[in-house]
């Protein structure tokens, strides 16, 4: 009888166990989908905001009066965002597809000073339409590309990475990868999104950058401005990348070397499972993070996620001020600043995502801290009842501060930040702290994922 009750008993906690492992299987089977839906559903918006940005510079190009010129210029740079944001949702193995966000990014502000020069009444220069056009040239071969993925993706059901490498390829037999084809010059086709995205990301390094005064242009800076003096070695490196990680979660990790990276803000890239960073070789500092592992379902709120990127923000050692943030369902990302003498810093600005099934932190990219961040001296400035007075009437303040902002040609403005309401609108206008000028106004969208400035 008691031998019967033992075996009664492990049966049913068989059933309960395998029941819960099928549920767990079901839950993570539909999970995956969603996230799979998720990434067709980035990438097909990426590359319609591709396909009209080529279509509108095109248009731009043949413009000739000033209302046309103003009006596709702004279509350029808003398409440019909008693919932008697309492109940050497709799923990668790790960062480093550098080249396309930069051109994106350079593309759409390019595109938003030449509107700002005509709207203020001045003109297109030979050097300026000679540069769009070689935009629009280096567009063309990208959005050809991009189609060709979607169209593969949609009659070949192209995988989003490539399989795993047979231990024929581990022992460097089996040819070529895709980047390095594209970097030898071969058409090889792509087996995967992820691969046709290396090949295209690789395509465009080739080319050299192309020079015009923008607030971005010197996204890559000559000279970063803050990095830590001193050169470091990669062995100094791979400390610097197990303290990280020792720090975001991991215990007793032992990272692998995954490469070295050019320029100033170049350095040393590591990997270990679904973690990817890179340690600069001047400072030794950490400059970007991705771990891309698969992110479970939700269970933290949005004032817990920023509570958890508040801790991790100081677990890393950075002092700084969450401005704003984007929930993209899986996970938050946050734009943190520094400051200096209670005044927002924001050229010197750290990007940084929370997982929302636990809170870790899976994204970091303090590239523009490092390139940017200095110790400023502020000039003498108007008071803030002076600038309040220099408001349009019936703007209704909301918050104020002093910021420093980025302008064209990585400019940088001492300004009064204010947010108010007008209309039933919010806006965040920034005038100058010496003379009153309105320098940059934005207009604040909210909707579900956060707020949008446009």
């Amino acid at each position: 009888m008691h031998r019967r009750f033992w075996v009664g008993t492990l049966a049913a906690a068989l059933l309960i166990s395998l029941g819960w492992g099928l549920n767990e299987y079901r839950l993570a089977g539909e999970y995956r989908l969603t996230a799979e839906n998720n990434s067709h559903r980035a990438l097909n918006d990426f590359a319609s905001h591709l396909d009209q940005l080529e279509t509108d510079m095109a248009k731009g190009n043949v413009a000739n009066s000033p209302n046309q010129q103003v009006f596709y210029l702004s279509q350029i740079s808003s398409k440019s965002d909008g693919a932008l944001k697309d492109f940050a949702q497709i799923p990668a193995e790790q960062t480093g597809l550098s080249y396309i966000g930069q051109f994106l990014t350079q593309s759409g502000d390019f595109a938003r000073t030449l509107a700002q020069k005509v709207a203020s009444g001045g003109t297109i220069s030979e050097e300026d339409k000679k540069n769009l056009q070689e935009i629009h040239d280096r567009l063309v071969p990208v959005n050809q590309k991009v189609q060709t993925i979607m169209t593969r993706m949609d009659t070949e059901n192209l995988a989003w990475t490539d399989p795993a490498p047979s231990i024929r390829q581990r022992l460097g037999f089996g040819g070529p990868q895709i980047a390095e084809a594209a970097a030898d010059g071969s058409e090889a086709a792509s087996k995967s999104v992820r691969s046709g995205l290396d090949q295209l990301d690789a395509s465009l390094q080739k080319l050299p950058p192309f020079s015009y005064t923008g607030e971005f242009s010197a996204r890559v800076v000559q000279k970063p401005l803050g990095l830590p003096a001193g050169q470091v070695t990669r062995t100094q490196a791979q400390s610097v990348a197990r303290s990280f990680l020792s720090k975001v979660g991991y215990v007793n990790v032992t990272p692998d070397f995954a490469g070295e990276s050019k320029g100033d803000l170049g350095g040393y890239s590591w990997q270990y499972k679904d973690a990817y960073l890179e340690v600069s070789r001047q400072g030794g500092v950490v400059t970007l993070y991705q771990n891309q592992r698969s992110i479970d379902p939700r269970t933290l709120s949005l004032e817990d996620a920023t509570r958890k990127a508040q801790v991790a923000l100081q677990a890393l050692g950075w002092k700084l001020v969450i401005t704003s943030n984007e929930d993209f369902g899986s996970y938050v990302e946050f734009n943190a600043v520094a400051e200096q003498d209670g005044v927002r810093l924001y050229p010197d600005k750290v990007r940084l995502s929370i997982a929302m099934d636990n809170g870790q932190l899976v994204s970091l990219d303090s590239t523009p801290y490092y390139a940017f961040h200095h110790s400023r001296t502020f000039p003498a400035k108007i008071t803030m009842e002076q600038a309040v007075r220099k408001l349009r009437p019936n703007f209704k303040v909301l918050e104020s501060r002093l910021a420093v902002i980025a302008k064209t040609g990585n400019q940088e403005i001492y300004a009064y930040e204010f947010r108010g309401r007008y209309m039933d609108e919010e806006y965040l206008l920034y005038l100058n702290a010496q003379n009153g000028n309105e320098e940059k106004i934005q207009r604040i969208i909210k909707t579900p994922r956060g707020e949008y400035l446009q």
